[in-house]
This record gives C-alpha cells, structure tokens and sequence, in this order.
C-alpha cells in the first residue's frame, strides 16, 4: 500500500529585487513621471498603492517558488502576467523532483477544514482512500511501461504537483493578492496568498496596510448581493467576512450599499489590520 504524504500548500524562495530598498524604483519611475520633489518618497510609494496608479509598481520584480495541488495550479495559471517553470509529470515520476528532499507521493488534502458532522460520515476517510487509489493505479500503470505522460492521467486532483518557479511584477502580485485573499477564494489559495502577504510586508514593510482584498484595497467592495458573504445567511465554507457588519468600525460597504446611500461610520484602520492579520495567519498555518 503506497503511504501517502500529506502536504501544505506552500511558497519558498520569496525574494524581492533589490531587496529592501526595491520600492525607491517605484519612487523614481513616480518621479519621471512628474511627481513633484517636496513629496516625501514613501508618501509617493503609498500613494500609489492607495490610488491604485500601479503602473509604477510593475518595476519591483519578484521571484518564489510554489506548491499546490494538481487540481488548483490552474488558478494560479489564470494569473497570466507572469512567467513560471513548472514541474513535468510528463518527465518527472511523481514521488521526485527538485522540490523534494527525499521520494513521496505527496498530496494537499484539506481534511482539516471538513466539518465535524462530514468528518463522522466518514468523509475525510473516503477521501484518503481515494487517493491513494489513484496512486496506486499511477504506480501500477507505470509498472506495465506505459509512459509517465499517459500515466500522469490517473494522478488525483490533490496530487501536490502543481510547482513552479515564478517571477512576477509587484503590480500583477497585488492583484492576485487582492482576489485571493478575499474570503470567496479557495482555502488553498487563501493559503499561498497569505503566504505571500506576510513575506511581502516583511520584505517590503511600507506596503503593510496598503495589501488586502479588494475591499480593503479599494474602500468598497465589488461583492455585492454574493449571498453567503456579504448578504444572506453566512455560507458554512466560507470564513465571515471581517468587513461586512454596517454598525462596526471596520465595516466597508459594497459597490452597491454605497451607491444606495449607506452610513459608514470612520473606519478604525488599526484595528481592520489588525483582524485581517489575524485572519490571515489562520489562512496561512493551514491547520
């Protein structure tokens, strides 16, 4: 029987070009452009963050690598503005690679998220069963002779083989960020987004309180009337939105709400990074 190796999806490797000081080529670009000098240069870096005048923000470069799962490395693919080698299982037998310190049959398999009443009916256990099924169809199928790129076919969704070497422009990050870290996204891009939040604050701690959804990115968010998250009954899959309640202090209207006149209170900045953090670190653990 093949032992399984349970996995998280993952992000290594992160690294920003020119490092900590990679935001000055945003300010200069900024400056080409005709910002004028009495603006501070981490004034000029915010502000065009804040008012979304990113072209600027395409000259800080950066580079991870990342691991999912064979079922969701095509929405990362969807990501289209940048460039990414991948691992083959065309050439590679799935229990190798670079990626690996030594051979396993690696899989993202989320069973923590499943719900206790889900988990009781034997859910996480038919999952795993059907799994390691595949794999053992893939082994057996390989063993015939038959090629690794028809072989590949039998690999299950959650075959942890969707790795790629990435380098990508600050301005594409922040737009997937901004999608990903909403809510709405899948658990496990939620959790590389996470992933990418923190090490880009770290690497780039100006950006801290700029990064977040789109709501957060943008003032208001564009879900509007998405049942189950910022209207309705709350979807059981999905976390609460921290940014929906119209009597808090964090609360950020829809597109819609604020078109139809809603009251917004001042908004506790501190405090709405504070929890979105806080959220985010939960997304990121994976556990």
């Amino acid at each position: 029987m093949t032992e399984l190796k349970i996995v998280k999806p993952l992000i290594w490797n992160f690294s920003v070009v020119g490092g900590k000081d990679a935001w000055k080529e945003v300010v200069y670009s900024a400056r080409m452009s005709g910002v004028p000098p009495e603006v501070k240069d981490e004034d000029v870096f915010k502000m065009l963050i804040a008012n979304d005048y990113r072209s600027a923000v395409e000259h800080v470069i950066i580079k991870f690598d990342i691991k999912l799962s064979k079922g969701n490395a095509p929405e990362f693919l969807e990501h289209r503005m940048a460039s990414h080698s991948g691992y083959s299982t065309r050439y590679i037998e799935v229990s190798h690679g670079v990626d690996k310190k030594e051979p396993a049959y690696e899989v993202i398999l989320p069973l923590h998220l499943l719900k206790d009443d889900l988990k009781k009916a034997g859910a996480n256990d038919l999952l795993n069963s059907s799994v390691t099924d595949s794999v053992e169809k893939y082994k057996e199928i390989l063993s015939t002779g038959t090629p690794r790129e028809i072989a590949r076919y039998a690999l299950p969704f959650a075959q942890a083989v969707g790795v790629y070497h990435v380098t990508m422009n600050m301005r594409s990050l922040l737009n997937l960020l901004s999608l990903r870290l909403c809510v709405r996204s899948s658990p496990e891009f939620r959790c590389v987004a996470a992933q990418l939040y923190f090490l880009l604050t770290e690497e780039l701690p100006l950006a801290r309180g700029l990064i977040g959804c789109r709501g957060w990115m943008n003032g208001t968010c564009p879900e509007s009337n998405v049942t189950g998250v910022r209207a309705g009954e709350q979807h059981p899959n999905y976390p609460v939105c921290l940014f929906k309640g119209a009597d808090s202090d964090i609360y950020l209207p829809t597109t819609k709400e604020l078109r139809a006149g809603v009251t917004v209170k001042k908004f506790n900045k501190e405090k709405a990074l504070s929890s979105q953090e806080k959220q985010f670190a939960k997304w990121a653990e994976w556990n």
